[in-house]
């Protein structure tokens, strides 16, 4: 394909949409990446080709540098993202965690959702149930049923429907309020009011009762408290004794006379042995005290627990009585002999159509929703589970790092006897010694520097290679051998002895292969001053000498000199 005139070229896209599809084209997929150092104005990005071309390029400073190992580094932001993104290019971090972790935020939202469902209905549930138990008391109380201990709602619900149902056959007379005080059955229901206003009474009062209790508990509590603090003081005090030695050598006798003046004291000061035990008594107190908060929650809990059964089942009583009474003054107003027992009638038959005995069959649904949200969510964070990230991350490192100390011994660097690894917190080559662990920092000479740049960059696209990740499949460096070469006319001057010679001879070699053993899917592009004439495979693989005016950059482009060099 010819390429196309600088005329026929249209804009029509800009360089991050360029990025974006060249990255595609690659292989970086749909991705998020959570910053992990915790910067201020740090917010999820998508790594894409610019993050990975960073691991493509080492520059004539870069290359030779003790305390920078990637391209641009030295930049914070650039060094973060190189932090953040080379898990993702390593293959640690799944290629679907940005799907996954979309999907995490619904669910989460539809969890918080079963949750407020869920807490809504067993709340109208509640309000049903004492709604239910109020109005099964006062068809009681009304002679419709004589069920009166039923505590489920489909029970009640169904004696309720058949005391408004009922055909006036299976119901008997009702005595009107005013009948007959000889009314055997006006008697009963009198009988059952009265029972209705004592068990409303007994109510308040056991209610009453446990929140005298309640109080007491939490006044208890205070002033425990308060002990426990005082102890603890005292038994700080005398902590300090612990500090002495012990008594064997000395007297223990008590001393009844005042050491300075001599005088007698009322009160003999105590001996060491009488303050250890003291000591030992107090922290058996505060261990005492320290067991007790447990027993004191688990009593208030009780405490307000029976509380709120107690207010529940009063409200129902106390609704029944309000209605009773409302009875009571229609019979008054309308003198019917009937009117009480219809008129509660009419409040069954009215509440039973808004209450629903599918209730407890809403419930049921609701917390199998939950409990579905509930495992989705657990499964969804088990996959996306740090550690896991964290596991997958450091096996990947240590693939590197074997590939690394392999090609470290065989460039002849220093301190790779017991292994090279990549320090991704650090950015850095750490070896390991007998002493812990040595950073290239400390690794001294600058042949070191650029030997460790070189099996560092060459292991990482061995492995991006080898795993198929999306990595561009190149890396290009500028002046690998300046530690041996300092320039041409210092190598033309006999300045280079024989192992210097011999030390960039490997250094080009392990290159070479490295990228027979990936051909055809790596290129390595050196820009450098040597030119190894006895080497037939090097120099079939320099394709431009920059010298004699020939050079990368064309002379009409710029006024500054020309600069020699080979393009391997």
């Amino acid at each position: 394909m010819d390429l196309l005139d600088h005329a026929d070229l249209v804009e029509n896209a800009d360089s991050g949409n360029v990025r974006l599809q060249l990255g595609r084209r690659i292989g970086i997929s749909d991705n998020v990446i959570e910053p992990k150092g915790g910067g201020v104005g740090q917010t999820p990005f998508e790594a894409h080709l610019g993050h990975a071309s960073w691991l493509c390029l080492q520059d004539q400073g870069e290359i030779a540098n003790q305390n920078l190992l990637f391209h641009r580094q030295a930049e914070y932001t650039v060094a973060q993202h190189l932090k953040d993104t080379i898990p993702y290019f390593l293959g640690a971090v799944p290629a679907d965690a940005a799907a996954k972790k979309g999907e995490l935020r619904d669910a989460n939202r539809a969890q918080r959702r079963a949750e407020a469902a869920l807490h809504a209905a067993e709340e109208e549930a509640a309000a049903v149930g004492a709604n239910l138990r109020g109005l099964l008391e006062e068809a009681y109380t009304a002679g419709l049923t004589n069920e009166q201990h039923l505590t489920e709602s489909p029970q009640i619900i169904a004696a309720l429907r058949e005391a408004v149902y009922a055909s006036a056959s299976d119901i008997e007379e009702a005595p009107s309020a005013a009948g007959s005080s000889t009314d055997p059955e006006s008697e009963e229901l009198r009988d059952r009011r009265r029972a209705l206003i004592a068990r409303r009474i007994d109510l308040r009062d056991q209610l009453e009762a446990a929140m005298n209790d309640r109080d007491l508990l939490l006044d208890r509590a205070d002033a425990e408290r308060d002990f426990t603090e005082a102890v603890e003081l005292h038994a700080g005090r005398l902590t300090s004794l612990e500090l002495l030695p012990t008594s064997d050598g000395e007297t223990t006798e008590v001393t009844s006379s005042c050491p300075v003046c001599a005088s007698q004291l009322v009160e003999p000061d105590p001996t060491f042995t009488n303050l250890a035990e003291r000591l030992q008594s107090l922290r058996e107190e505060l261990t005492s005290l320290d067991a007790a908060p447990s027993s004191h929650r688990h009593v208030l809990v009780a405490i307000e627990t029976e509380a709120d059964r107690l207010r529940q089942e009063l409200a129902a009583v106390e609704s029944t009585v309000q209605a009773l009474d409302a009875a009571d003054e229609t019979i008054r107003l309308h003198r019917q002999a009937d009117a009480a027992r219809n008129y509660t009638r009419g409040r069954v038959e009215a509440l039973l159509g808004v209450l629903s005995t599918g209730t407890n069959d809403a419930l049921v649904r609701l917390r199998g929703n939950l409990d579905s949200a509930n495992e989705r969510v657990a499964r969804l964070l088990s996959e996306l589970d740090p550690d896991i990230d964290r596991e997958q991350l450091l096996s990947r490192l240590n693939v590197v790092g074997r590939t690394m100390t392999e090609l470290a011994q065989r460039l002849g660097l220093e301190h790779v006897e017991n292994g090279v690894r990549l320090d991704l917190a650090n950015l850095t080559v750490v070896t390991d010694s007998s002493d812990g662990p040595l950073p290239l920092q400390r690794i001294g000479s600058a042949a070191n520097w650029i030997g460790y740049h070189l099996a560092t960059h060459l292991a990482l696209h061995q492995y991006f290679v080898e795993n198929n990740r999306p990595v561009p499949r190149f890396l290009m460096i500028d002046q690998p051998t300046q530690a041996f070469y300092p320039s041409e006319i210092a190598k033309n001057a006999g300045a280079v002895d024989d192992a210097d010679r011999a030390a960039v001879l490997a250094m080009f070699t392990v290159m070479r292969d490295v990228v027979e053993e990936l051909a055809p899917r790596m290129q390595i592009i050196v820009s450098d001053h040597a030119d190894l004439a006895e080497e037939q495979w090097f120099q079939d693989a320099v394709v431009h000498r920059w010298r004699d005016g020939t050079r990368l950059v064309p002379a009409e482009w710029t006024d500054t000199g020309p600069t020699d060099a080979t393009d391997a």
